[in-house]
């Protein structure tokens, strides 16, 4: 569960802003991600984030703390990971400097003990598609003050029909997106108002062809929940901010609830039954600012 959270973070970091780099605020209406408030005028980037959690896993309780790290080389985000090395994101850059390859090693249980895992991502074969067909995976249902609060995913088998859809639904504070400054050392930021994503045709908030910028959050995330449609999986997030006098978020309280199915063998009926399962996380944060 703490690597799905925390890599829940990184991809909400790596994606996550609303203007380019040369922006000086808000555009006041909400299109292409401008968003109701400008950028932290105050500039300063992510260098740790300190994890209490609590996880309850079907009654039996079990405390964790870690520490994110993020490390810079040039002013440019080099590195993110846990002192556990639970996970380690490497971020590689072009001569222009945008991020062009992100390498995630992540620690994966295998029957023979556990084992360090490297997956290399690059950017460039999402980001760099123009068109990238954005209404293949989902529709996005709703937009306010420039961030996505209602979208449709699906997921397909091996001759490419939907098998599942999957509804999310988000909300949002009143406050500029933290990360900013940290997710545009990158350059993802600027490369994401360069690429053209198709929409699809349906009735979603947004449709066509656009910007990738158009699905990036103008504010901090509070609440998510994810659930499959007519089934019994869902997972529920809510975070609650503390902020200093520059809008950052300087610490939060969490909590995330999943619900999630299994098949267990019933010694009585002889069979295997489905079982809805509960999971628990509550936890708090404090996250440290540095200026490059």
């Amino acid at each position: 569960m703490k690597k799905i959270v925390f890599g829940a973070f990184i991809a909400l970091a790596f994606l996550g802003a609303s203007c380019s780099s040369d922006d000086g605020g808000s555009t006041g209406n909400g299109e292409n991600g401008g968003g109701i408030t400008p950028p932290n005028n105050k500039i300063k980037v992510i260098d740790k984030i300190i994890i209490d959690s609590k996880f309850n896993d079907r009654g039996k309780v079990e405390e964790g703390e870690a520490t994110v790290d993020f490390t810079y080389v040039d002013k440019k985000l080099h590195t993110v990971s846990d002192l556990d090395n639970d996970f380690y994101y490497k971020f590689i850059y072009d001569d222009k400097g945008i991020v062009k390859e992100v390498e995630s090693t992540q620690l994966e249980y295998f029957p023979g003990g556990d084992q360090l895992v490297t997956t290399k991502y690059v950017v460039a074969e999402v980001l760099g598609l123009t068109p990238f067909n954005f209404g293949k995976l989902g529709v996005i249902n709703g937009v306010d003050r420039g961030n996505v609060v209602d979208m449709t995913f699906y997921s397909y088998n091996y001759n490419n029909e939907v098998v599942n859809t999957y509804s999310s639904v988000m909300k949002y504070d009143d406050k500029p997106f933290g990360p900013f400054h940290t997710l545009n050392t990158t350059g993802a930021v600027d490369l994401s108002k360069k690429t053209q994503v198709d929409f699809g045709n349906s009735k979603g908030a947004i449709m066509g062809l656009d910007y990738a910028n158009r699905v990036l959050p103008s504010n901090n995330p509070t609440y998510l929940k994810h659930t499959l449609v007519e089934g019994k999986e869902e997972v529920e997030v809510v975070i609650t901010y503390t902020y200093d006098a520059n809008n950052y978020p300087v610490s939060f309280v969490y909590s995330i609830v999943e619900h999630f199915v299994s098949n267990e063998w019933d010694r009585e009926e002889n069979k295997y039954k489905e079982v809805v399962f509960t999971e628990k996380v509550d936890g708090n944060a404090v996250i440290i600012y540095k200026e490059l």
